[in-house]
């Protein structure tokens, strides 16, 4: 009879840390601290963007913006996993973007600045001075594609180490039940 009572008191405590672990961001969720002009973006308190028209949550902040310096390809996907110890926004599942996740940021009727206080296409939900692209998930042999987000924008494949002022948005993908 112990051994019962102390399961089931071990699963109601587990049930109750995922039950109100998934509420507050539910509830974050709900609350956007600001939205896009056109609604597309919102977003929240933990540090995070929601693309409502992608179903993709992007960290706010880029690499360039949180550590001050370039990085290349090995060590972007090393920073990932490093996001994902730290459970960052509530989450352990951040990743480097695909190319075309990268590229639906980009859009010209929107303006915001870099780092260096050019113009960059992307909305300005998106705090200035972020770098002007981003490394992504596509990879072929010792080239991975950056996806830029200055003038007209684009892809291009890039040396994974000594890629040309490489930076790094890191994205997740949103869950239905997070909607």
């Amino acid at each position: 009879m112990f051994r019962k009572s102390k399961w089931i008191a071990g699963t109601t405590i587990i049930f109750l840390a995922l039950f109100f672990s998934s509420s507050t961001f539910a509830s974050d969720r709900e609350n956007p601290i600001a939205e896009s002009a056109d609604k597309r973006f919102a977003q929240f308190d933990n540090g995070t963007i929601l693309d409502r028209k992608t179903n993709l949550l992007w960290m706010e902040n880029d690499y360039w913006q949180l550590e001050s310096k370039w990085v290349n390809w090995y060590t972007a996907k090393e920073y990932a996993q490093k996001m994902n110890n730290k459970n960052y926004a509530g989450h352990r599942d951040w990743r480097m973007p695909t190319a075309e996740e990268a590229a639906t940021l980009y859009d010209r009727r929107k303006r915001n600045t870099d780092k260096d206080g050019d113009k960059i296409f992307i909305d300005s939900m998106f705090p200035k001075g972020a770098g002007w692209g981003t490394w992504t998930s596509n990879e072929k042999r010792n080239k991975a594609i950056a996806v830029s987000y200055k003038d007209e924008g684009g892809k291009a494949y890039q040396d994974k180490i000594s890629g040309v002022d490489a930076f790094l948005r890191l994205v997740r993908n949103v869950a239905p039940s997070e909607k």
